[in-house]
């Protein structure tokens, strides 16, 4: 079975958070940690990687933070998850396969990093659509 490690999951969630913020300030760890309910290290293990990468920007001090390095709409998930696993591939390199099963998996790592490719704008806009609740006058 082919799935994401808790480190992209949680990665993604927190990413998600900070989208949500954009163009309101910063973040603390500690509250996207407690709001996402990710361990507090692993959640600096994972924004480490993702600074390096210059997707989010940290801010130290008393008032510091994280951000966004960029709009929510210019950072895909697919980016975020390739920092994050090291890559997306379900065959690293041509093995001794045969051609109609390469080609196979080859199509659905094209079809996966396709879906992937939607960006923390369209993703936010998704999940705020599925957390509403409809009103109903009786």
């Amino acid at each position: 079975m082919l799935s994401i490690s808790s480190k992209s999951k949680y990665g993604i969630l927190a990413v998600l958070s900070l989208a949500a913020q954009y163009g309101q300030g910063l973040l603390q760890i500690k509250d996207l940690s407690s709001l996402n309910n990710i361990p507090q290290q692993y959640l600096v293990q994972i924004f480490n990687l993702l600074v390096k990468a210059d997707v989010i920007q940290s801010v130290r001090g008393k008032n510091g933070g994280y951000k966004l390095s960029r709009p929510p709409a210019a950072v895909t998930t697919l980016e975020v998850l390739e920092i994050l696993e090291g890559g997306i591939d379900f065959m690293n390199e041509r093995q001794v396969v045969a051609d109609a099963i390469y080609d196979l998996f080859a199509q659905a790592e094209t079809q996966l990093r396709n879906a992937l490719k939607i960006t923390l704008a369209d993703l936010l806009d998704r999940q705020q659509k599925k957390s509403m609740v409809p009103m109903f006058d009786i």
